[in-house]
């Protein structure tokens, strides 16, 4: 059970990576989820979106109003975070509720690199998610500088690590950064304060002999270890490091101080670049805050919710100057009406669910729609 030796809290994003859709096929389903396995009233059902407020996700705003005939009630902030305080309100407008929650991140299908997206406005490209993007920066700049900087080598028959003292606690009280990263005793042979070896020629750093297990896993992978230091690359995983926050004002926000105990797993995952992984973490969080507070919130007892949790990765289609999303289904959550715990799915039993259901095929269109509210309002007369 390598979980056990080697622990990780954060979602394995191959599994949740595994099943997409395009947002037709999404929405349709969905439908089918409410109006079957949930027995929801069709009437009464009211669309609720929890995403980051992006011009990249707009496309899902119009799905909504095509699935469900109505514009989504808004529960969500920047980042995608919850808005915990619009579940109450939501509640009061509708006998049943469907939310679809989840980050989103880009992908540039032109230059294959995940993270960013082409903005019609700007002309140019920029991070998607960009709030996501910004509280990774500093993390993600520490643990590059860290590979680059860490480096191994042999002497003498031992292999040795050459350690910059700015991973050793041992730093300049002028530095304005906001984090910085440290590393674990798990690295170094006995511990961090173990004989050290400080040189002449390279006062800024100490020299550590390995630790066995760190030796053994570089020569399993048949690294080559010489007299030359070699940089430590990607070979400095998660088991080895942390992060520690020395900023005066601690977190900027909710989202900031919720991701901080795995930011060293997430720039270290390897499977996919830490801004998925960000990403799929932050919809893991947020969706176990909704049902924290789906249980916790007197008004929505009486009212049958379903929530669906996943990733969107947003494309810019150059042909047509136009955005498109695929969804990446990840957690589900079910409450009927009247009873006071729901049933919460994992990533298997969400896809599980969807499949079941062939996409409907009378989805209203938007056109219909606009048509529709142009008669409504000549009826009136305004």
């Amino acid at each position: 059970m390598d979980y056990l030796t080697s622990p990780r809290k954060i979602p394995n994003n191959q599994a949740i990576m595994a099943n997409k859709y395009d947002l037709f096929t999404f929405f349709g389903k969905l439908w089918e989820v409410a109006a079957d396995y949930c027995k929801f009233d069709k009437t009464k059902i009211m669309p609720v979106l929890v995403e980051c407020p992006d011009e990249s996700q707009r496309l899902k705003t119009l799905y909504c109003i095509a699935t469900f005939g109505m514009f989504p009630f808004a529960g969500g902030k920047l980042g995608a975070e919850l808005d915990t305080c619009a579940i109450g309100p939501a509640s009061h407008h509708a006998e049943n509720l469907v939310y679809i929650m989840g980050s989103h991140t880009g992908y540039d299908s032109i230059n294959k690199k995940w993270g960013s997206i082409y903005r019609e406005k700007e002309g140019d490209y920029s991070t998607c998610c960009g709030k996501l993007a910004g509280i990774l920066g500093p993390y993600l700049d520490k643990y590059e500088d860290a590979k680059r900087s860490i480096k191994y080598f042999i002497d003498e028959g031992r292999v040795l690590l050459k350690i910059p003292n700015r991973f050793l606690e041992i730093r300049n009280s002028c530095e304005s950064d906001t984090v910085e990263l440290r590393l674990k005793s798990s690295l170094i042979k006995d511990s961090l304060e173990s004989e050290a070896i400080i040189t002449a020629e390279s006062p800024g750093c100490v020299i550590f002999e390995i630790h066995p297990d760190l030796q053994l896993a570089l020569e399993d992978k048949n690294r080559k270890i010489t007299h030359d230091p070699t940089p430590i690359g990607d070979d400095l995983n998660s088991n080895y490091l942390k992060f520690h926050i020395i900023s005066s004002d601690q977190f900027s926000d909710g989202i900031s101080e919720r991701l901080y105990p795995l930011m060293h797993q997430i720039v270290a995952s390897l499977d996919y670049p830490p801004i998925v992984t960000i990403a799929n973490v932050n919809t893991w969080i947020e969706f176990n805050r909704f049902v924290d507070a789906i249980h916790a919130i007197p008004d929505v007892l009486n009212k049958g919710i379903f929530a669906i949790s996943g990733l969107t990765v947003d494309l810019y289609l150059e042909k047509e100057s136009s955005y498109s999303n695929i969804y990446y289904p990840q957690y589900a959550f079910f409450k009927p009406s009247e009873e006071k715990e729901g049933i919460v799915m994992g990533t298997s039993e969400a896809n599980n669910l969807l499949n079941i259901y062939a996409p409907i095929k009378d989805m209203l269109s938007l056109d219909r729609i606009i048509e529709k509210d142009k008669g409504v309002i000549k009826k009136i007369g305004l």
